[in-house]
C-alpha cells in the first residue's frame, strides 16, 4: 500500500505546482489567495504521505504566502525570487520522495530556511526534526477535535435524542483521521476509531445516547489531550491512564451492545402457534413457482427489491471500521440481509437465486474481513435475475451460477412495455449533472454558505473555504 500512496502524494503534489509554477511565472503580482491554497494544498498532500520535511517546506512557503495575503510581507522581486525557488526545489524534493539521503535533506532545509523571517503562527518554537512538522500538525488537529467533542458531549448531556453534534465532530476528525495511521501515532489511531464506532453506533438508531456512551466519548476526548500533551513536548504518544480508561470503557460498551444486539434475535418457532388446530403457514397469493416461468414485471420486482438488500449491505461494510469485534457484529447484519434475499428468492419460487444467496449468507458470516464478505455480495449479485454475465475468472470462481434464463426471458420486451426512448419517458442520465456542470454548481453555493459559516477567522468559516478553494482547484484541474 505504501507505493500506491506515494505515487499518489507525486501526482497530486505535482499538480499543485505545476498551477504554481504557472502563477509565479507572471511578472506582475500573483492572486494571494490563489497562491496561499497551492502552497497548503501541497503541504496537506505531504503530511498525507507521511513526506515530513517536504511538509516543513510548503508550510514555509504557506506562511509566507499567508503574510502575503493578509498584508503583512508585500511581494517585491525578491520575495518573487525566493518563491519560485522554493517552489523548484520543491518539485525536486517530490521527485526523490522514497529515494530520500542526506542532499535531500539539506535541500529541505536550506528551503525552509529562506522564511524564517516570516512567522505563520504555525510552529512551536524551537521544533526540529523530520516528524515536528507532522506532530505539529497533528497535535493542532487533535485540540481542535477535543474541543468539538467537548461542545458535543454539553449538547449530548442536554439533548440526548441529538445526532447533529456527532456529526459535526466526526467531520473534525477527518484531517488528522487520515494521517494517523503511522506506527508511531498509533495510540492516536486507536482513539479515534473508537470514537468514530461509537458516533456510528449511535448515529445508527433514534433512542438516546447512554450514560455510559457519554462516558465513552468522554474518556475519548481525555486519552486525545493526553496524546496532545506528548506531542507539544516533542514525544510520540504512548501508553497512557487515559488510554487504558478508554480501552476499558469501550470494551464494556461494546460487550453491552453485543449482547444487545443478541438479545434482540426472536427464534422463528416463535413466529408459529404450537397448541393443535388449523393454522396459517401459507399465504393463497403465493406466486408461482420457478418451473412456470416469471414475467418481466415479477422478474424486474424481485431483482428491485433484492438489489435493495445487496446495496444496503455494501453500506454497512463501506461504513465498516477495521476492527475485528466492530466487524463481527456488523457481519451478522450483513448476513440477515443476505438471508433476506433467500427468503425472497423462495416466495417466488427462484430455487437458484436463493441457493446463491444461502451461500452469500453463511460465507459472510465465516468471513474474517469486509473484502471477504464483499466478494460474497458480489456472487450474489451475479445470481440475480438479468445480472449481467461475470468474467471468466469471477465464474471460476463462483460456486453457483446464475440462473439460467428461457428463450421468453431472452427476447425483447412485449410491445406493452416501456422503453427510454418512448414518449415521456425521461433517461435518468438527464437528470444528472456531468462532473464540471456539479463542481460550478458547488461554487455558485459559496456566496450563500460563506455568510451561514461565520466567514474567515471562524472555524467553520476557515473550512468551508478551503473546502470551495478546492473545488475550484478542482475544475481548474479539469480545465
Amino acid at each position: 500500500m505504501a507505493q500506491p500512496l506515494s505515487e499518489y502524494f507525486t501526482l497530486e503534489a505535482g499538480e499543485y505546482l505545476d498551477q504554481m509554477d504557472a502563477l509565479l511565472a507572471a511578472s506582475d503580482r500573483p492572486d494571494p489567495v490563489r497562491f496561499f491554497r497551492l502552497a497548503r494544498g501541497v503541504r496537506g498532500s505531504a503530511q498525507l504521505a507521511g513526506a515530513g520535511p517536504i511538509a516543513e517546506v510548503a508550510e514555509r512557503l504557506e506562511d509566507g504566502a499567508r503574510a502575503i495575503r493578509d498584508g503583512l510581507l508585500q511581494w517585491t522581486p525578491e520575495v518573487r525570487d525566493r518563491a519560485r525557488r522554493t517552489a523548484e526545489d520543491l518539485r525536486a524534493l517530490v521527485e526523490r520522495h522514497g529515494r530520500w539521503g542526506a542532499a535531500e535533506d539539506q535541500r529541505a532545509a536550506a528551503a525552509a530556511e529562506r522564511w524564517t523571517d516570516v512567522n505563520g503562527g504555525r510552529r512551536r518554537g524551537g521544533a526540529t526534526g523530520d516528524g515536528d512538522a507532522l506532530f505539529g500538525f497533528v497535535r493542532r488537529e487533535i485540540g481542535g477535535v477535543v474541543a468539538e467533542m467537548d461542545r458535543a458531549l454539553a449538547d449530548l448531556a442536554a439533548a440526548p435524542e441529538g445526532r447533529e453534534p456527532l456529526r459535526v465532530v466526526l467531520r473534525r476528525m477527518r484531517p488528522v483521521r487520515g494521517v494517523a495511521g503511522m506506527d508511531t501515532l498509533a495510540p492516536v489511531l486507536e482513539v479515534l476509531e473508537g470514537i468514530e464506532d461509537a458516533a456510528h453506533e449511535i448515529l445508527g438508531r433514534t433512542s438516546a445516547v447512554t450514560r455510559a456512551e457519554l462516558d465513552l466519548l468522554g474518556a475519548g476526548a481525555g486519552a486525545l489531550r493526553a496524546a496532545a500533551s506528548s506531542l507539544e513536548g516533542g514525544r510520540a504518544p504512548g501508553e497512557s491512564a487515559e488510554l487504558a480508561g478508554f480501552r476499558a470503557l469501550r470494551d464494556r460498551v461494546e460487550e453491552a451492545s453485543a449482547a444487545g444486539d443478541d438479545a434482540e434475535v426472536v427464534p422463528l418457532s416463535r413466529l408459529f402457534a404450537d397448541e393443535p388446530g388449523v393454522h396459517l403457514v401459507s399465504s393463497p397469493m403465493a406466486p408461482a413457482p420457478s418451473g412456470e416461468g416469471m414475467t418481466p414485471e415479477v422478474e424486474g420486482f424481485l431483482r428491485i427489491e433484492a438489489t435493495g438488500f445487496l446495496d444496503r449491505a455494501e453500506g454497512l461494510l463501506a461504513a465498516q471500521p477495521a476492527r475485528a469485534r466492530r466487524f463481527g457484529r456488523v457481519a451478522r447484519e450483513v448476513a440477515e440481509l443476505a438471508a433476506g434475499v433467500r427468503e425472497l428468492a423462495r416466495a417466488y419460487g427462484v430455487a437458484p437465486l436463493a441457493a446463491a444467496a444461502e451461500l452469500a449468507a453463511t460465507r459472510v458470516r465465516a468471513a474474517g474481513s469486509p473484502e471477504e464478505a464483499r466478494d460474497a455480495l458480489l456472487q450474489l449479485r451475479h445470481a440475480l435475475p438479468g445480472a449481467p454475465p461475470q468474467s471468466a475468472s469471477a465464474s471460476a470462481a463462483a460456486p453457483t451460477p446464475a440462473p439460467a434464463q428461457t428463450a421468453d426471458e431472452r427476447a425483447p420486451a412485449a410491445a406493452g412495455t416501456p422503453r427510454a426512448e418512448e414518449e415521456g419517458v425521461v433517461p435518468v442520465e438527464a437528470l444528472l449533472y456531468a462532473p464540471d456542470e456539479a463542481l460550478r454548481e458547488a461554487l455558485a453555493l459559496r456566496a450563500r454558505i460563506e455568510p451561514l459559516a461565520g466567514g474567515p477567522g471562524t472555524p467553520l468559516g476557515d473550512a468551508v473555504d478551503e473546502l470551495f478553494g478546492l473545488v475550484e482547484l478542482g475544475l481548474a484541474g479539469r480545465a
